[in-house]
């Protein structure tokens, strides 16, 4: 930069109109939402810089309605409507959009001289020719674009690419891009049918890249060669924290309990991750006893979850075990780990004793009636766990009861899911009467039930819920039940009937 640009004088009043002139074309050049935001903020340098940045805004803009062009009538609406809302274009949406590759190679196109878009989500837009049902030839051409796009630009953060079918040649296209790009923190590229050869582009990516922090590779079909080549990126990575590789429990590419293992040993080193999601895979017991001894050396993962992994309980609970003594973890999933009632209550006996896990989903085990009285007990002298979910867990009225009792005393649980858990009437009595007192949960989800008209009580009563999930076909509260519901809530200001019908 020119010396005299270099002086730091003490106040943007203080330069002389040359200098205004030049910060203005610079930042015009490389930085135009701070310009046009400085522009703002000076009638002197408003003067001075407005046409060189109104010229910069022209030029990108114009380049946006050209591709606006090109993808059709809903997406060209998004766009226009976002220039006519803004001067610069910051985030774009335009899921679902079916633009296809001539639509990603004109959105790349608009990319390469784009200096304000920071967020851009293209997600199910067929951008390689294929659709949800796999019909369709495949064209890589659109997701090579969007690469070689991000290759060059300097200011997109956050983008979005989930469920393009973009498999292993549009995955090794990304992957190269990240070698050389400075900016992107996240990146989705979820539900791409991306096997191992594509996951282990992505890893080697990661083995350099400096910034990408958030990365989301659920449903695709990496299997145990691709998590283990991730493994051994995060052994070395020093900059993402959060990583998802979450599938279908019924597929046929997920992580099995190698590729658990392997990425086991790496967090005995990894010193940066802090949430790892593995649900829906099929790591089974050996890779949750080597996730669990992993978690003793591990000081810093505070997020994980391995539900549907067909795990015993004793698997579980070998991970319940080691972190008890850990104490990270902020958040736990054991989602159909076939924990009963005596794992249960070994899992209340952690939640009590716990002084950081805020978020427990222990769904679709069968932990009955006595699962849910020492769960109840637990969230009776629990001072942090704010989020539950025990739907599907058979717990009944007894359960129900249970919690209800709890209810009345915990002054941290602010939501709630016991759906699908044939609750009945004495059991939604029991909820309306705690929440007549309990003043701080605000979501409670009660679908798939039978509450009956004693349903109603439940939000009549509850003044400090914010939003009630009943599903009201299936919890049979009948016309007056359904009246009363909403005579109940619709002077709430912001209050949330999910799915409601009258």
């Amino acid at each position: 930069m020119d010396a005299e640009l270099d002086a730091e004088p003490p106040c943007l009043a203080d330069l002389n109109d040359d200098l205004l002139r030049k910060i203005a074309s610079r930042l015009a050049e490389s930085d135009l939402a701070s310009a046009v935001a400085l522009k703002r903020c000076s009638s002197r340098f408003k003067d001075l810089a407005t046409p060189l940045v109104a010229n910069a805004v022209s030029r990108i803009n114009t380049k946006w309605r050209d591709a606006a062009d090109k993808i059709g009538d809903e997406g060209a609406a998004r766009i226009r409507g976002g220039l006519e809302r803004n001067e610069v274009l910051t985030t774009l949406a335009l899921p679902h959009n079916n633009i296809g590759a001539e639509g990603a190679a004109a959105i790349a196109e608009a990319l390469r001289g784009n200096t304000v878009l920071t967020t851009l989500d293209l997600s199910g837009n067929e951008i390689c020719g294929i659709d949800e049902d796999g019909d369709g030839a495949y064209d890589a051409s659109g997701i090579v674009a969007l690469a070689d796009a991000l290759k060059v630009n300097g200011v997109l953060t956050t983008l979005n690419l989930a469920n393009n079918q973009i498999r292993d040649q549009g995955a090794a296209a990304i992957a190269e891009a990240l070698r050389g790009n400075g900016v992107v923190t996240e990146l989705d590229i979820s539900w791409n049918q991306i096997g191992p050869t594509g996951a282990t582009a992505i890893a080697d990516a990661l083995r350099v890249n400096g910034v990408l922090s958030n990365l989301v590779l659920r449903d695709n079909n990496i299997g145990d060669e691709g998590a283990a080549a991730l493994a051994s990126a995060l052994r070395v990575n020093e900059v993402l924290t959060t990583l998802d590789l979450s599938g279908d429990p019924y597929s046929s590419g997920g992580i099995g309990p190698e590729g658990a293992s392997a990425i086991a040993e790496a967090l005995k080193v990894n010193g940066v991750l802090t949430s790892l999601n593995l649900t829906g895979n099929k790591i089974r017991a050996k890779g949750a006893a080597a996730i669990a001894e992993a978690l003793r050396g591990n000081g810093v993962l505070t997020s994980l979850n391995v539900g549907f992994n067909s795990l015993t309980e004793e698997a579980a609970l070998g991970i319940v075990r080691a972190e008890r003594q850990r104490n990270k973890l902020t958040s736990l999933g054991l989602a159909r780990c076939n924990i009963g009632p005596t794992g249960a209550a070994e899992i209340a006996e952690y939640a009590s004793g716990s002084e950081v896990l805020t978020d427990l989903n222990i769904s679709e085990n069968i932990i009955g009636a006595e699962g849910a009285k020492a769960i109840g007990k637990a969230l009776a002298v629990n001072a942090v766990l704010t989020t539950l979910v025990l739907s599907d867990t058979r717990i009944g009225d007894e359960g129900a009861k249970a919690l209800a009792s709890a209810l009345r005393v915990n002054e941290v649980l602010t939501t709630l899911n016991l759906s699908d858990n044939d609750i009945r009437e004495e059991g939604a009595k029991a909820l309306a009467s705690a929440l007549r007192i309990n003043r701080v949960l605000n979501n409670i989800d009660l679908r798939y039930n039978d509450l009956g008209e004693e349903g109603k009580g439940v939000i009549r009563d509850a003044g400090a819920l914010k939003s009630i999930n009943l599903e009201y076909n299936i919890n049979k509260l009948g016309d007056e039940g359904k009246g009363a519901i909403w005579d109940a809530v619709s002077g709430r200001v912001g209050f949330e009937l999910p799915g409601y019908v009258i």
